[in-house]
């Protein structure tokens, strides 16, 4: 009897690893893909307890992924590994997310799940041509935001498409991403000061300010600042850091381009002015919306969602700018809208609210107070720096605060629903 209990302790072991081991590639897909850490370690929190495994721990720092968990016979397995760079793929993000729902529905033998992970990140991948061109419409809705003419946005359009095709060619020769931000904004402001050399575009901030948002990590930055304010200090802090080294890479770029080719003082009169039209501003909210959705890896059918989601976060700015002009108060309202927005959809979908938030706050991204921020270390000026600095900060946790009240908000509401649906379960079956 006691051989034969061997082989079944030694069977429950291996489903043990087994499970783990989707946790952690499942953990690590989901990061590479886009997902907050809270999206990750709630989505392998509910497989570890689908499958029974008590005294779980699951741990994210700083591109190191660890899991460990006991069976129910009192077993303990732990798993380990790095976590490469952090995408957005939002397409790839949902079919894992839609693959842990059913892993906790279904609960699957354990052998089967590396085969389910496999088909759910087995996404169709549009062609670069079409994230291209969506960069590019994306940004030229951006430039017009901005001010920009049609020069300008002709400008965006030739920059963003170089930048789009420049990325992907170093991405492959697996040069350092400090090292290819650097490259990326040096060459584009290069181009951009030789159009405007030939008379083509006039405006050089307008153009740079646009085609920087294509590489300004904006939205790591705000999931940084939300892991701050959620509890996870360390991440938050790690990932500030990396941002904030990522964010001088872009520029000492576009610094080593101005000072080579001598644009300082036309960097000192050109003016920047923001539209004010609100019917302008909201179709160019969801024309920005729905392109960065695409380049996002939204499902097609789906880019109405991420638009709408952009223009009711442009509303809410509109409206909210008309009472108060106090910034952290106006894009904190903003966010919780756009949260909101997201959140609903998610539980209708069973989806990542990752999924509809992102394209819902590209009207939230402070692209220009970054760039301003740059240009105020290159001319030395401590004050327009401090400025647009504390600008953005502002703006960053003003969108993280209502992230997390918004959040705060729908929790409430799923924890009502499910109390409804077990009292009601109760009263069918007389207990």
């Amino acid at each position: 009897m006691e051989n034969n209990g061997e082989p079944r302790a030694q069977s429950k072991r291996t489903d043990l690893e087994t499970v783990l081991d989707f946790c952690l590639e499942i953990g690590r897909r989901m990061i590479e893909a886009g997902a907050n850490t809270e999206r990750v370690q709630l989505a392998i929190a509910r497989v570890a307890t689908a499958y029974r495994l008590t005294d779980f721990s699951v741990n994210l720092i700083s591109g190191h992924l660890s899991i460990g968990a006991h069976d129910a016979e009192g077993n303990y397995a732990s798993r380990q590994g790095a976590v490469g760079a952090a995408g957005i793929h939002l397409l790839r993000l949902r079919q894992l997310n839609r693959l842990c729902y059913l892993v906790v529905d279904q609960t699957p033998p354990p052998e089967q799940l590396r085969l389910k992970l496999e088909t759910a990140s087995n996404v169709r991948e549009m062609p670069d041509v079409l994230i291209m061109v969506a960069r590019v419409l994306a940004l030229s809705c951006l430039c017009v935001l901005f001010g920009g003419s049609w020069r300008e946005v002709i400008a965006v359009a030739i920059t963003a498409a170089g930048m789009h095709y420049l990325m992907l060619l170093m991405e492959k020769t697996g040069i350092d991403h400090l090292v290819v931000n650097a490259i990326t904004m040096f060459l584009a402001t290069a181009l951009v000061i030789a159009m405007k050399m030939l008379g083509f575009s006039e405006n050089v901030p307008v153009v740079l300010i646009t085609v920087s948002m294509l590489v300004i990590p904006g939205i790591p930055l705000v999931n940084a600042v939300r892991n701050l304010l959620c509890g996870n200090e360390m991440n938050g802090i790690l990932q500030i850091l990396k941002v904030t080294i990522e964010t001088l890479a872009l520029g000492v770029g576009i610094y080593v381009a101005l000072w080579i080719f001598g644009m300082r003082e036309g960097m000192d009169d050109a003016v920047v002015t923001t539209l004010s039209d609100p019917v302008l501003l909201i179709l160019l909210a969801f024309g920005a919306s729905t392109f960065f959705g695409f380049v996002f890896r939204i499902a097609p059918r789906d880019l109405w969602i991420a638009g709408l989601g952009g223009v009711l976060t442009r509303i809410v700015l509109i409206v909210m700018t008309q009472f108060t002009q106090t910034r952290l108060v106006y894009i904190t309202v903003a966010a919780i809208a756009a949260s909101l927005y997201a959140e609903l959809w998610a539980q209708r979908r069973r989806d990542p609210s990752t999924y509809f938030l992102y394209p819902a706050i590209v009207p939230l991204i402070p692209g220009d107070l970054f760039y301003y921020a740059l240009v105020g270390i290159y001319r030395q000026d401590r004050t327009m720096f401090e400025t647009n600095a504390l600008s953005c900060l502002l703006v960053l946790t003003g969108m993280s605060i209502g992230f997390v009240i918004s959040s705060i908000i729908a929790h409430q509401i799923r924890r009502r629903r499910h109390i409804r649906v077990v009292k009601t379960n109760k009263t069918r079956t007389g207990s």
